[in-house]
């Protein structure tokens, strides 16, 4: 899609262009130096280089040759040194992205460059018959959003959540059942018992060897499909899917397919065939299946002496399928940092098997949560926070926050809003930074409503929806077509306040390019940010419901599209945007 800045962008090279000074082919534009006010530059270094002139010299004779047109987006041209920098046409700007946000609504931002093409995420992927912790909550909360983004950019999109339910792991809790018998109760309660006798059990595996074998026969009893594993295994499956369910509801995550590693056991000896088909591997004198000196990685097996699988045997045949089932242009896996190497091993061994000669792998990794003393929560330090405490923490916060800022806010609207906070303030703390980063769990800093946080972002946009309410729905030009005096009233918009918002409207395509590019989330919540921050100082300095008639209704429209920006750019990382707070 072409939005107002593409346009500014492609008006500067024409506008250089059509002096004949330089080729099109050396006309390369940037952003301008800090503290020039200006929104593009063109750095001469190359292009004067290439004709045998000096820098500061070609710049000023491209700037005396150009003249824009009264209705371009160019607005003033100048000289710094070697640069030659164009500024924005305020008079053109607002007029042309209100337009652009007001026709698109909540697909203001969005893109066709995916179009065409099949992009399929794979985050959460929690272990069955496990809690949720802060842990999985930063690969669920990170591939959500990157999922929205890509989508945003038009890929037809698959969210696959790779259950962990099978192999040796599985086969300790089975055993521990079987000695221990069935928890009781469900929910929580009942993941937390299982996850306590599979950690009774997996230290007293440490110490018997025979408890050890046992483990690996209900392992593979469960592959070979023995009935009372695979009971047992279906009851864990849908005991810890129950559990799950309502956590997923509450940070807005979905899935398009949930394809748990028990759903490859019939896909993983065909690559087991392959790689010894192909001398990829070999089988030991134990009856392993060895695969040695792959792309200069580390040996791994593909399959143990008792003929059971591994984790790397299940996510190669996934590969398989993926590629067989959906044809994608890219795979990307949301996982944590410490299974890098796994990936590589992964993604060489699925590209000599030809799994994936259509497809890009990827992963997306990312560090640990600590708390607020920078410790990395730890259950064997006895300070990890589980899922479900976080959110009803977070929630009960908001509340709090909530009942001293709105007490007149009926009961239920106050717990709506508590819950959209929360749960914002705990999504917004994992997206805003570089996912490599780790993070810290710090809830004053999560739920101010000042300074780089979701609640502060929200009450701007809540603070938008405020003054429209206000206003009336008409005067603000929101649920009928474009006039021309709204294109009237926008051009009015030319103070620096008000063009300080525009700007960052008109970036908003751009931020989800981006993130979409870079896998980085921190770029929507950075642009979110931005747009908040340049809001508030419009309210500051320009008055929207006191103002005279056509700039109180060039500000009124400037307010709605704002409040429908925020809506989409919170929309992308998860968070709700609420209409009051």
């Amino acid at each position: 899609m072409n939005y107002t800045l593409d346009t500014f962008r492609a008006e500067v090279r024409q506008a250089i262009a059509a002096t004949g000074r330089v080729p099109e082919a050396l006309i390369e534009v940037t952003a301008p130096k800090p503290n020039i006010p200006a929104d593009l530059a063109f750095p001469a270094f190359r292009a004067a280089k290439e004709l045998g002139l000096n820098p500061a010299q070609l710049a000023q004779e491209l700037a005396a040759a150009i003249t824009p047109a009264g209705d371009s987006l160019i607005g003033q041209v100048t000289v710094a040194g070697p640069f030659l920098n164009f500024a924005l046409n305020p008079h053109k700007l607002a007029p042309a992205v209100l337009d652009e946000v007001h026709h698109l609504g909540k697909r203001y931002g969005h893109d066709d460059t995916g179009q065409g093409q099949t992009v399929l995420v794979e985050y959460s992927s929690p272990n069955v018959a496990k809690r949720m912790h802060v842990g999985h909550i930063r690969t669920t909360i990170i591939g959500q959003a990157l999922f929205n983004i890509i989508q945003a950019l038009g890929y037809k999109t698959i969210s696959d959540n790779h259950l962990g339910d099978w192999g040796k792991q599985f086969g300790v809790t089975l055993l521990a059942i079987e000695h221990e018998g069935k928890p009781a109760g469900a929910g929580e309660l009942a993941v937390a018992q299982l996850e306590e006798i599979y950690a009774k059990y997996s230290n007293l595996i440490k110490e018997d060897p025979a408890l050890d074998e046992a483990a690996r026969a209900w392992s593979l009893r469960l592959e070979q499909g023995d009935p009372q594993a695979r009971e047992l295994w279906q009851w864990c499956v849908g005991l810890t899917m129950s559990y799950i369910s309502p956590l997923y509801a509450r940070l807005g995550i979905h899935f398009d397919t949930v394809h748990g590693e028990s759903f490859y056991e019939d896909k993983m000896q065909p690559v087991i065939d392959a790689a010894l088909e192909q001398g990829i591997a070999y089988r030991d004198a134990k009856g392993a299946v060895v695969v040695e000196e792959l792309e200069k990685l580390p040996t791994f097996l593909l399959q143990r002496s008792d003929s059971g699988t591994l984790y790397l045997t299940r996510d190669a045949a996934t590969v398989a399928f993926r590629e067989a089932e959906y044809q994608p242009t890219k795979i990307v896996y949301v996982v944590d940092a410490r299974q890098e190497l796994h990936f590589r091993q992964v993604f060489a061994l699925a590209k000599r098997l030809g799994y994936a000669a259509g497809a890009e792998l990827i992963h997306i990794s990312f560090g640990v949560v600590n708390d607020q003393h920078g410790e990395p929560l730890s259950t064997r330090k006895g300070n990890m926070i589980f899922l479900q405490a976080l959110l009803d923490e977070a929630h009960a916060r908001a509340r709090a926050v909530v009942d001293k800022t709105s007490p007149e806010f009926s009961e239920a609207e106050r717990e709506r809003i508590a819950e959209a906070v929360g749960m914002g303030a705990v999504i917004y703390n994992d997206l805003y930074q570089d996912s490599k980063r780790s993070i810290t769990i710090d809830w004053d800093k999560m739920l101010a409503l000042e300074g780089n946080s979701a609640p502060y972002i929200q009450y701007m946009h809540a603070r938008c929806r405020s003054i429209l309410r206000k206003a009336g729905e008409e005067e603000a030009g929101l649920g009928r077509s474009h006039t021309a005096d709204q294109a009237e009233y926008a051009a009015l918009l030319i103070h620096p306040a008000e063009q300080g918002v525009i700007k960052q409207l008109a970036k908003l395509p751009e931020a989800v390019r981006e993130a979409g590019a870079r896998y980085a989330t921190f770029v929507i919540a950075e642009w979110c940010y931005e747009t908040a921050r340049a809001l508030a100082a419009f309210y500051r300095d320009c008055p929207v419901l006191k103002a005279e008639a056509e700039r109180r209704a060039g500000r009124l429209y400037l307010v709605a599209a704002t409040a429908q920006a925020l809506e989409n750019g919170l929309g992308l990382l998860g968070i709700k945007a609420p209409e009051r707070m």
